[in-house]
């Protein structure tokens, strides 16, 4: 990582970023398969005396790699166990709507991508800063995506505790009538929709999550220029989990270990280091592996 910031933007400020070249630096670092190794200690034995002690070997989660899918899928996974609930009746004179999905564009004649890329985020931030201070509270699961030229764009599903905004509908879409408060506050071009079944607002975020496992331009340009900017590729705000548990009545979550499994017993785990599956003698694409080898584990160890 630090290599490749110094070589992409070790460039002057004012010249774009060569995508393919990136995509084939972000290319080879997710597929160097490396491994969190971990020591393991669960007090199950200690009543007689005893700690189980386990090294093991946990392959990295590396931004678009199998194990990258499989954990994103598994925290969207939460939310497929939503119930049908509709947020307002369509058929009324007036509707109200507190879940809103909005897309923000980049205006590309504003920055270079590089310039785009670095203040997005404060660009994000300032914006919803702004909707708090005028609207209340808000909780939000937000994606980035790269447009065809590199420019950064938001989706951001958001449920407002405080406020219910009046909706209409135009063209077959539910829309705010309050637009321009969002459009205030952000330097761009912004799309207002409102949410009237929670399970749609989800699927219109995570679809754009969900088509960068497909390996073409557009989403491998998304993932390797969060990379290079590290940028979380999503995020869940603190409360957004739980206002959906409450407005669609759903199960509460569970917290879970590497593996996925519900957390049951006390454990404590030791970081021992990241190694390359070379050097842990691993051949075969595991995902989690108990390191016994003698040899390794006195390379690793000592």
């Amino acid at each position: 990582m630090n290599y490749a910031r110094n070589y992409f933007l070790g460039f002057s400020i004012d010249k774009d970023l060569d995508f393919q070249e990136l995509q084939e630096f972000y290319l080879t670092w997710r597929n160097f398969i490396e491994y969190i190794v971990l020591q393991k200690q669960t007090d199950n034995l200690r009543m007689k005396g005893n700690v189980d002690l386990e090294t093991f070997a946990v392959k990295c989660s590396k931004r678009g790699n199998d194990v990258y899918w499989c954990r994103v899928k598994q925290r969207l996974n939460s939310f497929k166990g939503l119930k049908d609930h509709a947020l307002f009746d369509p058929r009324t004179n007036i509707k109200l709507a507190n879940v809103l999905f909005v897309t923000l564009t980049y205006d590309i004649k504003r920055s270079t991508i590089r310039e785009a890329w670095e203040t997005i985020g404060k660009d994000f931030n300032k914006w919803i800063r702004n909707l708090r201070k005028k609207f209340g509270h808000i909780s939000y699961l937000r994606c980035w995506e790269a447009s065809r030229r590199g420019y950064p764009h938001i989706h951001v599903l958001m449920i407002f505790r405080d406020y219910e905004f009046k909706v209409k509908r135009i063209k077959g879409k539910y829309r705010v009538i309050e637009k321009e408060a969002f459009e205030k506050s952000y330097h761009s071009f912004v799309d207002v929709l409102a949410i009237r079944e929670i399970k749609k607002g989800i699927r219109y975020v995570t679809k754009y999550l969900t088509k960068l496992k497909n390996e073409n331009h557009t989403q491998t340009l998304t993932l390797s220029l969060c990379w290079l900017f590290r940028k979380r590729t999503f995020a869940i705000s603190g409360e957004f989990h739980k206002l959906i548990v409450i407005k669609t009545k759903s199960s509460i979550l569970v917290q879970v270990d590497l593996q996925g499994v519900e957390i049951r017993l006390k454990v404590e785990y030791v970081f021992i280091g990241i190694f390359s599956a070379k050097r842990l003698g691993i051949d075969r694409n595991e995902w989690w592996k108990v390191i016994t080898d003698k040899e390794v584990l006195s390379d690793i160890l000592n």
